[in-house]
């Protein structure tokens, strides 16, 4: 199973440009990605998904069995609103306008491997919801030794 682990942060350029790290390079083995916009309510960040494990992972659907509202709002927001990249020889990919806005980025793409999936972050975003992440971690903790 592919898994993509780590924190990297690489440049983007004016047109959008930015290197995937090369650990996760290897992990795509030169399979595409789809990008997507975060799930998350309260941060902005883009989902990249191998385009192998995003295919296997959607539904098959029936034209004699109509899909339910939540199961359309799931297609309008996960399905249609994405972008397909394929890292060039260089791994470099290209993104798309939207998703940088959507993200906040400018010059920085902070890379962080979630196992099968990996997001793209606005660097200082990144940082801080890492530093969020642990606090909660470690008042989990504190809360169950107490």
């Amino acid at each position: 199973m592919t898994q993509f682990r780590g924190k990297f942060i690489n440049g983007l350029d004016k047109k959008g440009r930015c290197s995937v790290p090369a650990s996760f390079r290897a992990r795509l083995a030169g399979d595409g990605l789809v990008l997507r916009r975060s799930v998350s309510p309260d941060h902005c960040y883009i989902e990249a998904w191998p385009m192998a494990q995003f295919d296997a992972a959607s539904r098959d659907a029936n034209p004699l069995n109509p899909l339910s509202p939540e199961q359309n709002a799931e297609d309008y927001a996960y399905v249609v609103d994405v972008a397909e990249v394929t890292p060039d020889p260089e791994g470099r990919i290209i993104l798309p306008r939207d998703l940088i806005e959507y993200a906040g980025l400018s010059d920085g793409v902070a890379f962080l491997g979630r196992l099968n999936w990996f997001e793209l972050w606005e660097p200082a975003a990144a940082e801080r919801r890492i530093e969020e992440a642990r606090r909660a971690l470690a008042a989990r903790a504190a809360a169950s030794a107490a």
